[in-house]
Formats: structure tokens, sequence, C-alpha cells
């Protein structure tokens, strides 16, 4: 599970800035939205990044999309930190000429509660570079408490120096040697079989889906891929649909189109004078809501079935207010350890009861227009009945729009 992630000099942010998503211990605060953690802490099971657009609230996805397309960067990317870290540095000052930063803390193993053998293990992965090269690039396990670094990596006076701990557990000096300087060591390290780089590498490949916007061919791909894998969730998706009002879709299939290519078969039905009628549609041919909502079921399902974190970025985009509400509620009901986290501008996000106060996180520009993000539990003096949601139009949390007045003159400039 994702426990933090801390973003320096990356897109909208200047300084480092750190969204926790692990729970505080107040025993007000509803237990049941939280997943198991280590015997220190629990985990958030839904967290949401809210502020206005513009505010910088998705520097946070594309953050984990970086360190997805870095790391699992395929041979014929000739350079993946150009192609992850393009016009990535902070655009004001000399943040054009300084690293990206770039840090996640991961909860890999829970460790036994009450068996001392089995510490539990946190890794601390932290990407510091440029369009050109990795400054700093290092990997720390926190074991029951303790920090202990398993490989760090630094760019001093022309070249690398590195520095390896004692648990590391991988070949290390060949994989040193050849590594060129926009490559990551723990991809390196994990396709070479090492087991430490290979924790982490495989949370992130298998744990960590960042999803699509929802309507496109890429979201269509994930779909299909479900379907086939789990042909028995057809029946699940259109109950999901049905639990959202959708209701006049009877079936999801995988199809061949007219052009022999896979594609998702969506058949509806609906009453009218004449009585019951059907008919089908492809993916591409449905409602851009639709096809959000059913890239989303299919996301939860993989969720309810194995640890997932999901992170969705615009996540009330065409949706119905109460229907994204449900969706979470959904997410809360089911007897799972993933995490969900969502960033959005709509506030319906933060009616009552529908999410710990310690999971809703403000984003809005600071000085230099760098962003900045505050947490719901930051504000001090904010009572469990009152309305956060009110309070939050009302400009108790900031994170609003600034709004002007806007007159548009169509005036041709005369040439002098």
């Amino acid at each position: 599970m994702l426990l933090s992630m801390t973003l320096a000099n990356y897109k909208s942010v200047k300084n480092p800035q750190t969204i926790s998503f692990v729970a505080l211990g107040d025993k007000r605060l509803d237990l049941t939205k939280t997943v198991p953690g280590t015997d220190k802490f629990n985990v958030l099971k839904t967290s949401a990044i809210i502020g206005p657009n513009g505010a910088g609230k998705s520097s946070f996805v594309r953050a984990l999309e970086a360190v997805k397309g870095i790391v699992f960067a395929t041979e014929d990317i000739q350079n993946p930190l150009r192609k992850y870290l393009s016009k990535a540095a902070f655009a004001y000052g000399d943040g054009k000429t300084r690293p990206c930063e770039i840090s996640m803390d991961v909860l890999l193993d829970k460790g036994e509660v009450d068996n001392e053998e089995k510490p539990s293990i946190i890794a601390r992965y932290t990407i510091k570079a440029t369009q050109e090269r990795f400054y700093e690039e290092s990997l720390y396990y926190i074991i029951d408490g303790s920090k202990k670094v398993m490989f760090e990596r630094k760019w001093e006076d022309g070249e690398y120096t590195y520095r390896f701990g004692k648990y590391y557990r991988g070949e290390k000096k060949r994989q040193v040697a050849k590594l060129p300087e926009d490559r990551s060591f723990l991809q390196g390290a994990a396709l070479k079989g090492g087991q430490t780089a290979l924790e982490l590498y495989t949370w992130l490949s298998d744990k960590l889906d960042v999803l699509p916007l929802g309507y496109g061919a890429n979201a269509e791909k994930v779909i299909i891929d479900s379907l086939k894998a789990h042909p028995e969730w057809s029946d699940q998706i259109v109950s999901f649909l049905w639990a959202l009002d959708v209701t006049d879709i009877f079936r999801l299939q995988v199809i061949r189109n007219d052009k022999g290519m896979e594609t998702v078969g969506i058949s509806h039905c609906f009453v009218n004078a004449k009585g019951t009628e059907a008919y089908g549609q492809t993916f591409m041919n449905e409602s851009l809501s639709l096809r959000r909502l059913v890239l989303i079921a299919v996301s939860f399902f993989e969720a309810f079935t194995r640890e997932k974190t999901i992170v969705i970025d615009d996540f009330g985009q065409l949706l119905h207010p109460y229907v994204l509400t449900h969706i979470v509620e959904i997410f809360h009901a089911n007897d799972i350890e993933s995490q969900l986290i969502v960033v959005d501008c709509n506030p319906a996000l933060l009616q009552k009861d529908l999410m710990r106060k310690d999971s809703i996180w403000f984003a809005e520009k600071g000085e230099e227009s760098s962003t900045e993000f505050v947490s719901l539990a930051d504000f001090r003096g904010v009572k469990a009945k009152q309305s956060i949601y009110d309070g939050y139009l009302q400009g108790v949390f900031g994170a609003l729009p600034i709004e002007s007045d806007f007159c548009f003159q169509n005036k041709v400039k005369e040439n002098n």
C-alpha cells in the first residue's frame, strides 16, 4: 500500500510537499474506512485530493506515472528520463536547471502483530533527476521503524558513487558498471533477479494501478483484458451499473468488430409502446460516462479480489455527484485490503460521513504559483457535527477558485 508521496521541483510543486495516506490514531474517526497496516498504524482505505482547476492536484498522479514509466521503460525508449520528465521541472526561478524530486513510501510487508520474528517493511524509493541523468536514486527499507539503506546512487564530480547496505540482496558490481545515466538502477537490478529490487519493482507492476481517463482505447484494452481473464465479471459489471441507476444494460462481452479487432460489445434493452426492444453497441460508441463507469467497475473488481492501490485522476469527470459518492460507498463496503486515491474538483466528496477528515487533502496555489497540499485534519476547531461541505464552499479551507469579471470584446486592431 502507498503510505506517502513527496514531491519537490516537479510540475507545479516547488518546495517539498508530502501527502500521507496513513490514518491518524484518532478513535473518534471511523475505523472501518481504514485498512490494517502494521501493528503501529492503519492505512486509509480511500483518500482524495480536492481543489480548483489549475491548482496542481494532478501533479501527484503525473509523478506516479513518471516513476512507473521510468522504472518500466523498454529498451526501445532511447532516454526514459526525457520521455517522462520532459518539461516536468518547476517552471519559475531556477527550477528548470534543478532535478525533479519524487519520493514514495510503500508498505511491502505488514509483519506479524504477535510475532516478533517477522518485522514490518516499508520501502522508501527516491528519484532526483533531470531529463539527462539521475542525480540520485535510492531505496531504503524501514524495518520495524529502523531505517536501513538498500542502495544509494549519487552523481558527484562527474561520476556515480554507490552505497549498498548489508541487507541488500542482489548482484551489485556488474550492474553498476554498465548502467547508463538515464536508466533506473531499480529496474536493472530487478531484471537481473535482485531480490530486494524485485520486491518494490513487483509492487509497482502488480499492485499500483493509475487508471486512464476511462473512455479511450487504453481504457478499452484494460476492460478487454479483464473480461477475457474473468468472463464471469460481465454479470457483475451489469449489477454495478444497475446499482448506479444505469438500468438499460443487460450484457457486456468481448467481440470482434467489422475489422476483426477485439472490442467490448454492450447490449441494451428498453421498454416502449411496442414492448421490449434491444440493441447493441461497441464500447467506443457508448457515452463517455458509461465507458468511464465500466472501467471503474473492472478496476474495483481487481481491488476486491487482491490488494491494489487504485489512483484515479479527475475522478468526478462526467459523473453525477450522487453517483460519485455512491461509488466511494461501494468501495468502502467491501471487506478488502486495497486503497483508492482520487483527485477531483468536485466537493461532493466532502459530504458528511463519506470519507474521514484525515483522508482529505486540499490543493491550492501559494507563492510563485507553486502548489501546496494541506490536510483537512490540520484545520483545528473543526467539529465532527460541522458540515465540511458547506465550510469548504464558504472558503473556510481555501482551495477555491478566485473568480473575476470577464467581458468579451470583438475588436479588430487597425493597421497604422
